[in-house]
């Protein structure tokens, strides 16, 4: 991230798109949230003797000069100051707003005590939350959550899928941040797929009840083997009836699909068995695959494409090219 791109955020120049970029790489590493830390202290700090009408070019110039010595005490000692408060404050982020977050919220992405489990292509991991609920998290996911949930709710960040057995609170609902959605229960199975180079993001209910929230609209609550899909580029979420065993079948090391586009099942595929797939056709892009793929391997699950579609395929320079016959 450049810190041009990181100053315009922290003085609100930045339209909603880029603002949402800014804050997904934020939250991706706490080596990001501590560079935005120091980044927003300094300039604060050289705000002091700037007037307000100064924009972000001018800052990022002036964060690349050399500061003089003869200069330097009192503006190291401002710095250092800021620097300090803004990694034990959490009102560092004037961008409440955008983040759409409490302060509780905001405190337990932050804090030193996040834990941040992260899976490869090719794995997953089983995790026990800090209050017994269970997760299991998808390959090439990543999950934030804090060692101690605190007093009125408990707040986890997803990057990723992830299939969720949470314990039943009335007093703390458990809330899962998928992005541009927000899934609210109190106890329930449910699963979560909000990859972030994915169209859409996927919540499928289990058993139980969850509420999913988006923004200030009215939340919209699921029934038991509904899943709703929000597609992002549209802004729409649509509810459809779904066999929940198959969407959550993965766990077991299973894949099924169903009229799902070739394009969609390509990126499964290439999360599970870390590889990487061409597809050399626009018309198998937009063919749909229906098919289940029983804990086979990579070879097997070719040999089945095969036999079971109208698809050929080579392996060349360690990527595997799907052609359509």
């Amino acid at each position: 991230m450049q810190k041009r791109q990181i100053l315009k955020f922290i003085k609100e120049e930045l339209n909603e798109a880029e603002k949402q970029h800014v804050i997904d790489w934020i939250r991706n590493h706490s080596d990001n949230q501590k560079r935005y830390n120091i980044l927003k202290a300094t300039y604060i700090a050289s705000s002091f003797n700037e007037t307000s009408t100064y924009n972000s070019d001018f800052f990022f110039k002036k964060f690349n000069k050399k500061v003089r010595v003869k200069n330097n005490y009192k503006y190291v000692a401002i710095v250092t100051s800021f620097v300090l408060i803004s990694f034990f404050s959490f009102n560092y982020f004037n961008q409440t707003e955008v983040l759409n977050k409490t302060s509780d919220q905001l405190k337990e992405l932050v804090d030193i005590n996040i834990i941040n489990t992260v899976t490869s292509k090719g794995g997953n991991s089983n995790i026990i939350l800090p209050d017994g609920s269970k997760v299991v998290l998808n390959a090439d996911s990543k999950l934030s959550y804090p060692k101690i949930f605190n007093d009125s709710i408990r707040n986890v960040v997803l990057i990723g899928e992830a299939f969720f057995d949470i314990e039943h609170d009335s007093k703390r609902p458990f809330i899962v941040d998928a992005n541009e959605i927000k899934i609210k229960v109190l106890g329930t199975t449910f699963n979560v797929k909000s990859y972030s180079k994915d169209e859409k993001i996927e919540t499928t209910l289990v058993t139980g009840k969850v509420e999913l929230i988006k923004d200030n609209e009215t939340p919209v609550i699921l029934a038991p083997s509904q899943k709703a899909v929000f597609y992002k580029t549209q802004n729409k979420l649509k509810i459809e009836k779904v066999n929940s065993s198959n969407v959550v079948a993965w766990r077991k090391g299973k894949l099924v699909f169903k009229n799902t586009s070739m394009k969609e099942v390509v990126i499964d595929l290439e999360r599970k068995y870390n590889v990487k797939f061409t597809i050399n056709s626009q018309k198998l892009l937009e063919y749909e695959y229906t098919g289940t793929f029983d804990n086979l391997s990579i070879d097997e699950v070719l040999k089945l494409l095969i036999i079971s579609s109208p698809i050929s395929y080579t392996i060349k320079d360690e990527k595997i090219n799907l052609d359509m016959n």
